[in-house]
């Protein structure tokens, strides 16, 4: 008899792990192009374009990871919800990474050394706010909501004070279906 037919497989939410690599790429591929741009600096240009790819990559796979947990997570209507949202803005970050990427692409392609323009830095600027943004949300998801996360009682914040922070993206979350065992 084998260990695999009767023991259970255990999978471990892999979201937490992914979600703060895009984060971190994409800040510094933003400061790297700031610089390239202030300075004309080459070794920064190239460094803002390889952490934007690696940002892309990683977001890719936030946004994969995160949907499966979604699924597998038993969330309350309300709070699976705002999860609904939550995976709604990662998929509009992907986008617009993918969008800043092939722009980048495109940069390098005219030449000038993979030096961005202040559009390009206007645009990565408006992007890393929804990513900020973004990032908030789902820690109010994890501490405020407790999503995700097996009850312990042992919350950073009491329940009350955890919905409150959410309190005011409730109109954006519109109704949402039961799936996948999501009745509650």
């Amino acid at each position: 008899m084998s260990i695999w037919s009767t023991a259970e497989v255990v999978v471990f939410p892999l979201h937490p792990v992914l979600v703060h690599f895009p984060i971190a790429l994409f800040a510094v591929a933003l400061a790297a192009d700031a610089v390239g741009r202030l300075r004309a600096n080459a070794l920064a240009n190239a460094l803002g374009f390889c952490c934007l790819l690696l940002a892309v990559a990683g977001a890719a796979g936030a946004v994969v990871t995160g949907s499966a947990d979604m699924l597998r997570a038993d969330l309350a209507m309300a709070t699976h919800a705002f999860v609904h949202l939550h995976r709604d803005i990662g998929l509009v970050l992907l986008a617009a990474f993918v969008c800043l990427a092939i722009w980048r692409c495109l940069e390098w392609r005219r030449g000038g050394g993979g030096q961005v323009g202040w559009p390009y830095l206007c645009a990565a600027t408006v992007v890393f706010v929804l990513l900020t943004f973004q990032g908030w949300f789902g820690g109010q998801l994890v501490y405020g909501l407790g999503a995700g996360v097996a009850a312990a009682g042992q919350g950073v914040v009491s329940p009350e004070k955890g919905q409150l922070g959410l309190a005011p993206f409730a109109p954006l979350t519109g109704a949402v279906r039961p799936h996948q065992g999501h009745a509650h």
